[in-house]
This record gives C-alpha cells, structure tokens and sequence, in this order.
C-alpha cells in the first residue's frame, strides 16, 4: 500500500514540475516541437523507471518521422499515454479527452505541446477538435488516436469510433496500426495499485488510404483493427516462448480441453429461450414506465453519413406504446467542417417556428417504434411488438456485432428483421424491422450505443436510426426525467392537434388484426401467461 502511494504521489508532483517546465519552454517554441521532446517524453521515460516498468518495443523500420502520419492504438491503461511518448521518436500530437486538458498546469502544458482536447459527449465540438487535428497534420505533425475512446479493463480489443477514421480519409495520411499488450497488467483500469512488470508495444506497417473514401470506412476500420490484433497476438506469442516449462504444461492441458469442448455433440453456448432472453433484457428497463427525454437530433447525408442538420428535440414516452416528440431549439444546417452554415446572399434568416416546423416535416423521424424495447413492458407485450415487426421468434443464435458476442432473436440475413442482445449485459445492440406506417419493406435500422445508469435501469444515450438510404439520424441524449406523471390523454390531443386524419377500417386493417390476435393465441400456448 505504502509503494502504490508514494507512487502516485512522486508521479503527481513530477507531472506539475515537468508541465511548469513545458510551459516555460513553450515560450520559445510555437511549434510544440520542443516541448514533445524536452519536456513530454522526458516526464513519461523518468516515470517509467522509478515505477519499475519496462517496455518492450517492437517495428521501429516501419517509423518514418519525416513523414505526418496518423498512429492508432489499443488503450488498456494510463501508462499507455507514458509508453508512447517514451518510446515513439516521433512528434505526433495526443489527442485526448477534454477532461485532462481542463486539470490546472497539466492542462495548459498538453495545450502548449499542440495536444488536442475532445469532447466525447458533444458531437460538433469533437468536430471541430478533428477539424484542428486535421491544421496540424497539415503543418507536418503527426496524430495519435486511441479508436476505443476509452481503456479496456480486460486487455481485449474494445470497438472503434468513427471519428479517427473520418480524420484520416479526409487527410489523406497513412494509419499506422500501434498495439500495445498486458499494459491493464501493470495498472488496472479503476484502481491506483501499480505494479512492477514489462508489456510490449508494436508498432505495425503503415496502412494506404489510396483506395478508401468516407464510403469504404467499415472497410478501414476492419483492416487497422485486424492488423492490432494480429500484433497483439504475436507479441502474446513472444511472451509465451519465454515462459518456464510449467506455464507450457498449462498451455497444453487448456489445448486439449479446448478440443474436447469444440468436439461434434458439444456445444459452443447454452442458448436460452426467447422468453427467458426477453426476460432478462427487460429486466434492465423495469423501472421506466415514462420517460422525458431531450435530446440533440443529427441528421446524416446517407452517402458518407456526415452530419448536415442538428436541431434539439424532446420525446414523451410512456408504455405501453405511447410516444411523442416536438423540435424545441431552432434547427442549424451545417457546412461541410460541421460549422452551422450561413443563408444566402439577400435572404433573410427564417424565423424561429418556421425553421423548426420545415425541420420536422422534411426531416424529422416520427418513427418511435424501437423505444417500446426499453420501456417497462410485460414479456407478453415486447413478444407481440417483436411478432408484429416481422421478427421471426422462433428463431434464436449467436451472432457478432463489431467483435461483440449477441444473442439474435429472428432470422439470419442482412434482409430479414431481428434483435440483437449483448451475451454479457442483456441490452440491446440493434434492431432491425419493417415500420409499421412505411408505405415499403425498407428496413429500419437501429443502434444503441454508449448505455449510461439512469435512476434504477440503464438507458443508450447514442441511438443511430436509419432506413436504406432514404433517411439516417443519430440521438444524443442531452437529459432524461425517469417516471414524471404524463397521462395518455396527453398523447390523444396532441394526435389530434396534429390534424392527421385516421384512415377508415378496412379489410386489410381487419385482416391484420386477425393476424395479431393468432399471433398472440400461438406466444400465449408456447409460453404461457
């Protein structure tokens, strides 16, 4: 205990001397050049050895450091951040969360050295910092990403944002895939505990971004995440070759278990059924039965999904299927470095209601639908809506959701409806389904990411809604209110306020509900009440 404190205590008071130091030498330095160099890599070398921590480094031919080149790696730790700068030879510029550029000394030291702050939670601000990483790849500095946007606890490969991607294909620059191994070993994520002990770090060949546009970004993604692990992996390799004969034995015994496990008979995963899966998944919702939600709506050209439109917009939700949103903030087109984009010469600007009532009706989604999965519905209920949206029920597996292990509940195909559910938390990942007042069989395709703890559940504050190539919105929750009195009747007004006219019943409406009750009939005799 008395070693993990002095530690964190020497590394705290070296951080303010070498960050007075780097902001001293930036006076001389408009660059930052300097204050990398003398000041930056210094602090994380002598942090290093006082901690007892060797790095293995593994790919120094594949630097160029005449050339600007944009360094993306894994994150396990915070002494990921000291590794690189000691062990890098190349000016490249961090780019970091805002959080860390706001400490005192530390905060103006990183500016100094030409670091650049990001702000996760605010879409247009962390443009605008890609746009300024972009001005300084220009002037001939290289930028390091982490992708993950955050450490891994584990050491695994987390998923990758955009935004690092978007930045290289609209500089043009070579990505150089850094992976870094067993460095959560050394200082786990969420706990000061340091531990003596060696990780390597690898430095991969550069990738060409010649062929790839904004188009072909899952494609890049892929190829860089594919070249980590493939070095993650042989540095693993490397590590094992030095292991004493016990650790080889182990090695051996948890081979041929392996084999026995994956033997014809065995099974990879118990699947559950549909029910007891939709059981657990509304488990993490039960305490939401109305929800006001305010939120920042991005609408996205569908060709290279860049954001063209933001406006606010707030959601009354109440289960079992009510809803309602309204745009409530004037909306704001945007030029193409997601600045808001000015009228045209001689046109006034529009007034506030008019901009906000064009807004919803040329591009606002009133397609609620997929909000039913996280509201506090019954088993039955979330079962009929599945049915309803075409998801095929009796169809049930594993699948994967960018290296994420999912249950899927309906049919396999790119072409079919389904939902896909975390094998580990029990959330929904995506949902695919036909919209029930869609005049095609268009898929919707829904996302839900970045879940934060909200009152007794959990709730996604980035939910990305498209369908085809007609229609592509991201939501980033700004607040919610859990459970605030709403009654239905608030919703049946506002319907009619809207002056949407009811279609009369038909045969087809007939039919359809015919169809439901036998729907409900067959779930009611498979699983019961």
């Amino acid at each position: 205990m008395i070693r993990y404190l002095s530690l964190n205590a020497f590394i705290a008071v070296w951080t303010i001397m070498m960050s007075t130091w780097g902001i001293m030498i930036s006076v001389f330095d408009k660059t930052g050049r300097k204050v990398h160099f003398y000041c930056a890599a210094p602090w994380a070398k002598i942090i290093l050895r006082v901690c007892g921590i060797r790095v293995r480094v593994s790919g120094l031919e594949n630097l160029d450091t005449e050339v600007p080149r944009i360094y993306m790696t894994n994150h396990q730790s915070f002494f990921d951040i000291f590794a690189l700068l000691a062990c890098l030879p190349v000016n490249f510029k961090f780019i970091l969360k805002q959080e860390l550029m706001n400490l005192p000394v530390f905060g103006p030291a990183t500016r100094r050295a030409g670091y650049i702050g990001i702000e996760r939670d605010d879409p247009r601000k962390a443009v605008k910092s890609m746009n300024l990483a972009a001005e300084r790849i220009k002037n001939g500095a290289s930028v390091l990403i982490f992708p993950e946007g955050t450490r891994s606890p584990d050491g695994r490969l987390g998923q990758f944002k955009k935004g690092g991607f978007s930045l290289a294909i609209k500089s043009g620059c070579d990505i150089v895939p850094v992976a870094i191994s067993d460095s959560y070993r050394i200082a786990p994520k969420g706990s000061l505990r340091i531990r003596k002990g060696s990780f390597s770090l690898s430095i991969g060949k550069p990738i060409s971004l010649a062929n790839y546009t904004k188009r072909n970004i899952p494609q890049l993604m892929d190829q860089v995440r594919d070249a980590m692990l493939s070095q993650m992996e042989k540095s693993g390799a490397t590590v094992g070759m030095r292991a004493n004969a016990n650790f080889k034995k182990v090695g051996m015994i948890l081979v041929i278990t392996s084999l026995l496990l994956v033997m014809p008979g065995s099974s990879s995963g118990y699947l559950m059924p549909v029910g007891q899966l939709i059981d657990k998944m509304r488990a993490r919702f039960s305490s939401f039965k109305t929800l006001i939600i305010n939120q920042s709506t991005h609408v996205l050209d569908p060709q290279d999904q860049e954001t063209t439109m933001v406006f606010e917009e707030k959601t009354w939700l109440k289960s079992p299927g009510y809803s309602r949103s309204e745009i409530i903030g004037r909306p704001e087109s945007l030029d193409k470095d997601g600045a808001p984009a000015s009228p045209p010469p001689g046109e006034p600007v529009p007034r506030e209601g008019q901009v906000a009532y064009e807004a919803a009706v040329g591009q606002g989604n009133n397609d609620t639908a997929f909000r039913r999965l996280l509201m506090a519905n019954n088993r039955d209920t979330i079962m009929t809506f599945l049915a309803q949206m075409g998801v095929n029920l009796e169809s049930v597996g594993f699948t994967r959701l960018d290296g994420v292990v999912a249950y899927r509940v309906g049919d396999k195909g790119p072409e079919n409806p389904k939902l896909l559910i975390n094998k580990e938390s029990f959330l929904p990942l995506l949902f695919s389904y036909v919209p029930l007042r869609s005049l095609t069989q268009d898929l919707a395709i829904v996302r839900f990411d970045n879940y934060k703890p909200v009152d007794s559940g959990w709730y996604p504050y980035e939910i990305g809604y498209s369908v085809e190539t007609e229609r592509a919105e991201r939501y980033f929750v700004l607040n919610i209110r859990v459970n605030p009195p709403i009654d239905a009747s608030f919703f049946r007004l506002t319907a009619e306020r809207t002056g949407i006219p009811r279609r009369p019943e038909n045969n087809r409406d007939k039919q359809q509900e015919e169809r439901m009750k036998e729907i409900i009939k067959v779930l009611k005799e498979k699983y019961g009440n």
